[in-house]
């Protein structure tokens, strides 16, 4: 064995450069609505026959991420660290972590006002209730952008907004020191044609919520990207719905998947995302 391997066991497998690997999309021919259903509990996501996993080409945006912006294809990484140490604590993340995310969301995309609602801790063991979500999605239709930006924010400050530009975007950061599994991949907002988004039903059967999504079905053109090996100090925005038409990102798909060619030693994914609207 090279001193480089024993040095770093994983690098004997590949986790950076261009990737193929399945994906979970609706069918091309689906005639049904696409259903998901989260548990509530350990057990993962289950789907509706809608859903078939194809094989996608999935290129390293590690290798030029200034080319990728979030109102041109509607993800954009950053370097960010963080001061908050506790991510276990939910009371803590919301009064401190929040006031990073809200001050990342305006300077990297130009708001004037920051909402932050909203955050999942995602880890990748046995008995997460919450893991890696291994569906192609958007977080949020035309329809439910507007509805939940109301319920999020209160509708008193939203109307206050009334006629502004409003964006919806995640703010994903890993928990690990480094993602050597189940890392995030991101549809070029700019390659996807609006038939290819289809609304889906997500079922929470825990609180008994009916939920409503896009769904993305396979087309020729879609281009698909991911930033190997991120580590703790890097965040990736991502745009889940924009109010402006006008020749700019709107929604971005994206997914959890798995290296066809997986270290099986390598730590589960962990990582947090953390949801906010914001407002031209």
């Amino acid at each position: 064995m090279s001193d480089a391997l024993k040095a770093n066991p994983a690098a004997r497998y590949q986790v950076s450069g261009t990737i193929t690997a399945d994906l979970n999309y609706i069918r091309p021919d689906a005639a049904m609505t696409p259903e998901v259903i989260y548990s509530g509990g350990a057990a993962p996501q289950a789907y509706n026959d809608a859903y078939k996993f194809m094989a996608a080409e999935i290129t390293d945006a590690r290798r030029d991420p200034s080319k990728f912006t979030i109102h041109a294809q509607g993800f954009e990484l950053v370097t960010s660290p963080t001061r908050n140490k506790n991510f276990d604590d939910d009371e803590i993340i919301k009064g401190t972590y929040y006031d990073e995310i809200a001050d990342i969301v305006r300077d990297t995309t130009g708001a004037g006002e920051v909402f932050v609602f909203d955050h999942t801790v995602r880890r990748g063991q046995k008995n997460s209730v919450r893991k890696p979500a291994h569906h192609v999605h958007n977080d949020y239709t035309s329809n439910t952008g507007i509805t939940r930006a109301q319920e999020a924010i209160g509708a008193q400050a939203f109307e206050k907004m009334k006629g502004r530009r409003m964006i919806q975007i995640n703010v994903w950061r890993a928990l690990n020191p480094i993602v050597q599994r189940s890392p995030l991949a991101y549809c070029d907002s700019a390659t996807i044609q609006p038939d290819d988004l289809i609304p889906t039903k997500i079922h929470f059967t825990d609180n008994d919520h009916i939920g409503e999504i896009f769904a993305l079905r396979k087309a020729a053109g879609q281009k698909w990207y991911y930033f190997s090996e991120m580590i703790h100090d890097e965040a990736v925005l991502i745009k889940g719905y924009d109010t402006d038409t006008d020749k700019v990102a709107r929604f971005t798909p994206h997914t959890a998947f798995e290296y066809p060619d997986q270290d099986p030693a390598a730590a589960p994914r962990e990582s947090i995302e953390t949801r906010t609207f914001a407002f031209f």
